[in-house]
């Protein structure tokens, strides 16, 4: 696992031998032998139904992004960047990087997550600019802890942002800019300007355009491609056509603002009827007072079945489950002690998808 002393190295920036963000030995063995890897680090993802991948971003693309992100926030070296997500992933990478293009102080809070003490800390060291994701700000939200004077902005990213979530975080003076983007694009590629906007404001030097309502990106952060992994064989492949990255989310275009409508692949066929998985399992979250993952497996019968872990009793679930119309009605459900969550703190889905599967 790639730690903050590996990417504050004084030659880092400038090898050109690939490196795996997650430490898998494997697959930097193969890295090193390709030749289009060199210059490169690779990034894990969620894969769907278990498939291991990786996104390959470029030295060269994950310092364009860090410099438009810093032009956009008005990053100075007056500024101090407070790291709380771990470096392996995009997000931490992210912000280590934007203090090094802004030459500003960089603090990182190095404990282990704690809602009280990350507030504490920033207090402590006047930090002004963090980046966290929706599971951090509703520990923040939780134990109603209000924010540092210091702070002038909190970039939100990794997942979507409830509304209510968020007017809560900033009546506690939580300065929250929500973001959009992804591992494939180095970083965010749309974020808000003061917390007000219903969109999201794309960041320059980013194009965004529509594919039968899919947006596609292009950019010079864009991944160089993607890295799978099946039965002990790596696998290479650009996803890109001339330039353009289609995503998976729906969405829409404003003078120059995204609004992000959900995702795709979160959308299937039961009983000829379309299911938003996401709507379903927020219904779920809401019902159950506790976290819940929603999958849907292939069914010849129905098109797809629907399977729900989550975390507590399972009291309800059945009453709740009959009331449903038919299409939307579980075929199976689950009571865990805990979710598998990634470094970031989102759910895994692809382990709640092998837990069904098996």
């Amino acid at each position: 696992m790639v730690t903050l002393d590996d990417l504050l190295l004084p030659d880092f920036w400038e090898s050109a031998a690939p490196l795996v963000m997650d430490g898998n030995a494997a697959l930097q063995i193969w890295a090193e032998s390709q030749p289009d890897l060199q210059g490169h680090l690779l990034f894990r993802s969620s894969g769907s139904a278990g498939v291991l991948k990786w996104i390959a971003l470029s030295k060269s693309a994950l310092w364009w992004s860090a410099e438009r992100v810093v032009d956009y926030l008005k990053i100075t070296s007056d500024d101090a960047l407070v790291l709380a997500l771990p470096v392996h992933h995009v997000g931490g990478f992210g912000l280590v990087t934007r203090a090094q293009v802004a030459h500003c102080c960089f603090l990182e809070y190095a404990e282990s997550w704690s809602p009280v003490g990350f507030a504490e800390f920033c207090e402590q060291e006047e930090g002004t600019i963090t980046s966290l994701v929706p599971t951090q700000i509703s520990d923040l939200v939780r134990e109603k802890i209000t924010a540092p004077a210091s702070l002038r902005a909190v970039v939100v990213g990794g997942g979507r942002l409830d509304d209510d979530l968020a007017s809560a975080a900033r009546a506690l003076g939580w300065p929250l800019l929500a973001s959009y983007g992804m591992t494939e694009t180095a970083s965010q590629i749309a974020t808000q300007e003061s917390g007000d906007e219903v969109d999201l404001p794309l960041i320059p030097g980013w194009e965004v355009r529509l594919d039968n309502g899919l947006l596609a990106v292009k950019g010079e952060g864009l991944l160089s491609g993607i890295v799978t992994a099946s039965k002990g064989t790596f696998e290479l492949y650009d996803p890109k056509s001339e330039g353009w990255f289609l995503t998976s989310d729906l969405a829409e275009l404003h003078d120059g603002s995204l609004r992000i409508l959900g995702r795709s692949d979160r959308r299937v066929k039961v009983l000829g009827e379309l299911i938003d998985l996401d709507a379903l399992e927020d219904f779920w979250t809401e019902k159950t007072g506790a976290p819940t993952a929603l999958v849907a497996l292939p069914d010849e019968r129905r098109g797809q079945t629907l399977h729900l872990s989550f975390e507590g009793k399972a009291d309800l679930i059945e009453s709740l489950n009959t009331s449903l119309p038919g299409p939307e009605r579980l075929a199976s459900w689950e009571s865990l002690a805990a979710l598998s969550r990634n470094g970031l703190g989102k759910i895994d889905r692809s382990v709640v998808t092998r837990i069904h599967l098996d």
